[in-house]
């Protein structure tokens, strides 16, 4: 457990255990209807392959990690990386339930500790505007990026992200919330 959470949880533990029972229960129903679009926009650009390796950095409880592992299927390989154990659990307990074996989790609070040009896909939903060190990460996420790989980032920051990218990955796609960027190299 990361010590903000240990904080939380030993000084506000009533306020804590609310605020995590809204994020478990709520968000998945929330992202059950937010998310069909997001994984539209995934078919619509033909972004993920059989085969390929995806990492999901801030997976939260698998929401996109879940429907990448059956795209890629059992040659593929989901990387799911969030910065909260517990997160971590539900997404395991998914996978499970899903009968789903080709998804590791990884706890991070940035890097991967994945090897480099190893990931063909990064996605990153509705996370990158919670990073402090937003150009670090995304130096981490060009390292194991592949060459012809793609980050693909929907969040709220909209093209305020590109403020970070520059030099690392240009975008060849832009829907409001939604960029699709290739590796500068």
């Amino acid at each position: 457990m990361f010590d903000i959470e240990r904080f939380l949880e030993e000084k506000l533990n009533p306020v804590f255990r609310i605020h995590y029972a809204l994020w478990v229960y709520w968000w998945p129903l929330w992202r059950s209807f937010s998310g069909r679009g997001i994984l539209k926009k995934w078919d619509d650009c033909n972004m993920i392959k059989e085969g390929q390796t995806f990492l999901d950095f801030g997976c939260g409880t698998g929401d996109f990690s879940i429907p990448a592992a059956r795209k890629v299927k059992h040659q593929g390989k989901v990387y799911a990386l969030d910065y909260f154990e517990r997160q971590l659990e539900i997404v395991k307990d998914r996978s499970e339930k899903a009968g789903l074996e080709n998804i590791e989790t990884i706890q991070s609070t940035g890097g991967t500790g994945l090897q480099a040009e190893s990931v063909d896909i990064v996605w990153m939903c509705d996370v990158l505007h919670e990073i402090k060190e937003r150009r670090a990460v995304l130096e981490e996420l060009h390292r194991v990026l592949k060459n012809d790989g793609i980050l693909a980032i929907h969040d709220g920051m909209g093209e305020r992200s590109l403020e970070y990218t520059a030099g690392l990955f240009m975008p060849v796609e832009i829907d409001k919330k939604f960029i699709r960027f290739v590796k500068v190299n």
